[in-house]
């Protein structure tokens, strides 16, 4: 069985392992200069460049992005705390493509699961068009299964980060359906699509007839994140729809758009599309 670690999970990994390679056991836990050792301080110290000509810059600069600023280096070669952050990042970032969403997810949550024609993961990241429709024989289960013509369908996907799906999606969606709850609009069959890309939300839409579609899917993860979760909305869009029909939300995470919040405000966010009878480029927020 795969496992899959969240950010925090490798965090600590990486702490362990720095921690035996710099010897900070040998104080219980505390730094050269007498303060604390936390695992923040080991993976991504504040201030990796040594004696800075202007350190009060570099932590403003640092406290403003989240992106790789002021490494250092060993001679032409990173510095071992640099690369084993560089590598945790990546493992956590491959892990969140490769491994498939937890299957008992969609059913706690109540959604209806259906497969994009991708026949597995290998063919899902080779063609990006796969994903984005269904065979005729799931097309015709999703729609024999849900509403037809509903006012809002919501539509989760795996996309590129099952970790973004699961660390999101429990708390964003209840957020979500009590937001609709509270406009006053009517939710049709929410459906979970393995490998699915952004575009089946149109053949989805195409399907069911819904007013609004929404789309919440894992993003391409990073070397900063891999828990990084998108909602793409569009007003009565059809396959083959351009893409500037679309309005997005993204950067939903803990170190974003908290999920809840973001639940909110894509509620909203509905209910101006229902009234204005437009999204994408045609929608002012």
């Amino acid at each position: 069985m795969t496992t899959t670690l969240s950010e925090a999970d490798i965090k600590s990994l990486v702490s362990q392992i720095l921690t035996g390679i710099t010897g900070v056991t040998k104080a219980a836990g505390a730094s050269p200069d007498g303060g604390t050792l936390d695992a923040d301080a080991l993976v991504a110290p504040r201030l990796a460049v040594p004696h800075p000509a202007n350190p009060g810059a570099l932590e403003t600069m640092l406290a403003a992005t989240p992106a790789r600023l002021g490494e250092w280096r060993a001679g032409p070669r990173p510095t071992c705390r640099a690369l084993l952050r560089f590598r945790a990042d990546h493992a956590a970032a491959m892990d969140a493509v490769f491994n498939d969403v937890a299957p008992e997810l969609p059913e706690r949550l109540g959604l209806f699961a259906v497969q994009s024609a991708a026949p597995d993961k290998a063919a899902y990241l080779m063609d990006p068009n796969i994903g984005a429709r269904f065979t005729p024989e799931e097309g015709k289960r999703l729609s024999d299964a849900c509403v037809h013509g509903a006012q809002v369908q919501i539509v989760v996907s795996d996309g590129l980060s099952s970790t973004a799906v699961e660390e999101n999606l429990p708390d964003l969606l209840p957020a979500l359906l009590q937001g609709l709850q509270r406009h006053g609009l009517k939710t049709g069959t929410s459906v979970f699509v393995k490998y699915g890309r952004v575009r089946v939300m149109d053949e989805v839409t195409g399907l069911l007839g819904s007013e609004v579609t929404l789309i919440l899917l894992g993003e391409r993860p990073g070397l900063v994140t891999n828990e990084s979760l998108s909602c793409y909305l569009t007003y009565k869009g059809y396959p083959g729809v351009p893409e500037n029909v679309r309005t997005v939300v993204s950067n939903i995470y803990h170190k974003g758009t908290p999920p809840a919040e973001a639940g909110a405000f894509i509620a909203d966010i509905v209910a101006k599309m229902l009234t204005a009878k437009a999204s994408g480029m045609d929608l002012k927020l």
